[in-house]
């Protein structure tokens, strides 16, 4: 265990990226998220579990800067439909029960 883990100590900032100009996701493009630091950085940026240096098969991510570990998949998948309302959900099952 690290003792410093979550404290963003600044490494970060010789990893960081900018957004694709191409439109492509910054997931699919290769980068992550620390969520602690507040940046997308390349996977140079990172290391796995035993502090290796990552490579593109390396499924679980750190962050070299504060030790904690990277999202490397977006939250919410896109085209994702948006949750109902109670009220739009109680219509949808009077809709099905009325049939």
């Amino acid at each position: 265990m690290h003792k410093d883990r979550g404290i963003c100590k600044g490494v970060c900032k010789e990893y960081k990226v900018r957004k694709p100009r191409d439109g492509t996701s910054r997931y699919l493009s290769g980068q992550v998220r620390c969520q602690i630091c507040g940046v997308f950085i390349t996977r140079q940026g990172c290391h796995d579990r035993e502090e290796n240096p990552a490579t593109d098969e390396t499924v679980d991510l750190y962050c070299n800067c504060c030790n904690c570990m990277v999202r490397s998949k977006p939250r919410n998948k896109p085209g994702m439909k948006l949750k109902k309302t109670p009220q739009e959900e109680y219509e949808g099952l009077k809709k099905r029960l009325e049939k």
